[in-house]
């Protein structure tokens, strides 16, 4: 949990059209991190080429950071695992960002989203007409700030599930916190804790703890980045 605030920071969201952008630079980094297992595969160097000149296209290359850029214009069959797994997880980000754009439904809280799908629904690799580049349309901020809190929230539970083991009266943690603005209406609840289908969260096995985690930090990290939390994407944190 952090205990530091800063009562001076003033936000900065990204505007409409840099979310655009943002939305296919993380479709072009999760598609390059997809497909690092299809090395040696037919068509599959084939596609990676196509990835940066199509963000040229389109008029997005400019919001790729360095190490973006570097990940896309590595040949497959050269990431090393780390980072291949690292740039697919992106895929949740884009996700955040695609509903953000009215591009995708709200995912579920604790469920992977599809990649092809999403990216597929963005116009991924076609012409900027048929992208969200061409006219962004954001979502309104209270709906935004919404699902912001609910991930905070939430990503907030699974650590605790780390550092202090154990069922929790967890509304009771909720209703003490004074360090940010938590939300239980959208979550499943059960005996006063956070539950997944039925399933007390702290009685998750660890393989879907581990997913869920991944899956909530990188959405937390997306929703941070529309709060203007950070300018550069890389860079925007998920304390809790």
């Amino acid at each position: 949990m952090s205990d530091t605030v800063n009562d001076e920071f003033d936000p900065v969201p990204p505007t409409t059209a840099r979310v655009a952008a943002r939305a296919m630079v993380l479709a072009a980094v999760s598609c390059r991190g997809i497909i690092e297992k299809d090395a040696g595969k037919s068509g599959a160097e084939e596609l990676r080429q196509r990835i940066f000149p199509w963000l040229e296209r389109i008029g997005v290359a400019s919001e790729l950071e360095p190490d973006e850029f570097k990940l896309i214009s590595t040949p497959l069959g050269q990431l090393n695992r780390k980072k291949a797994t690292n740039a697919s997880w992106r895929s949740e980000g884009m996700v955040v960002l695609a509903w953000a754009l009215h591009c995708a439904k709200r995912p579920t809280v604790h469920l992977q989203c599809d990649p092809s799908d999403i990216a597929n629904e963005m116009g991924f690799l076609d012409d900027r007409e048929k992208t969200p580049v061409l006219s962004p349309f954001l979502r309104d901020a209270i709906e935004i700030e919404k699902w912001a809190d609910t991930y905070l929230t939430l990503h907030w539970r699974l650590r605790l599930i780390t550092s202090d083991p154990g069922p929790k009266d967890f509304l009771s943690c909720v209703a003490g916190v004074a360090w940010g603005t938590l939300r239980l209406d959208e979550l499943e609840l059960m005996n006063r804790d956070i539950a997944i289908e039925g399933v007390p969260i702290d009685q998750l096995d660890f393989s879907t703890y581990r997913t869920m985690l991944s899956i909530v930090q990188e959405r937390h990290q997306a929703f941070n980045w529309l709060l203007g939390l950070e300018s550069v994407y890389s860079a925007v944190t998920t304390d809790t």
